[in-house]
């Protein structure tokens, strides 16, 4: 037990490089996958996979920050408030697309039922277009809710939505070493 405390606390904590290049892996993983499914499954993403993936992209700046200066507590704070901040995020869209996904099945059984849909242009603040920046990765294209693809019985949205939570609770747990640091005045 204490061999494997002092594994985490050497290598997965916010001071420590290793925590910031993995999740600086996910990142890619997670673009990777998206694109994937886009250009090779030819499963165009809808309006709340491109909001995913914009807060997936997030991860990538945090790690980028995290992997400066991760000895200043400053910088290790910021990213891990940048990572918990787009993984909230990322999760509330998530759920809110799952809905879309359920309304979508069930006016497929009922036509006469009532749907909601999400739209058809991205929303993004006027100073962070990225639809219009990097359309080939950002446009929504695709329809809400169709779910083409699933893996051991979960659909896509189902399987962001478990990658949401547990980067939800690993980047709290995260938070929660900086201001447990900053309480103790270990600011270094």
């Amino acid at each position: 037990m204490n061999l494997i405390k002092k594994f985490f606390n050497n290598y997965f904590t916010p001071h420590s490089r290793y925590l910031w290049f993995f999740l600086l892996c996910g990142f890619v993983f997670y673009e990777a996958c998206g694109l994937y499914f886009q250009y090779y499954l030819k499963l165009n993403p809808c309006i709340e996979c491109v909001y995913e993936r914009a807060c997936f992209m997030f991860y990538g700046v945090a790690a980028i920050i995290g992997l400066t200066i991760p000895k200043n507590y400053f910088v290790r704070l910021s990213a891990t408030a940048t990572w918990a901040i787009f993984s909230i995020l990322g999760l509330i869209i998530s759920i809110e697309h799952r809905g879309y996904e359920i309304a979508y099945k069930e006016s497929l059984k009922n036509p006469f039922a009532a749907s909601e849909t999400c739209g058809f242009m991205a929303n993004f603040p006027s100073f962070f277009k990225l639809d219009q920046w990097l359309p080939s990765v950002f446009e929504p294209n695709g329809i809400c809710g169709d779910a083409m693809w699933s893996f051991t019985g979960l659909t896509m949205v189902q399987w962001i939505i478990i990658i949401f939570v547990c980067n939800t609770l690993v980047s709290l747990i995260m938070l929660g070493v900086c201001g447990k640091a900053f309480a103790k005045g270990n600011t270094n």
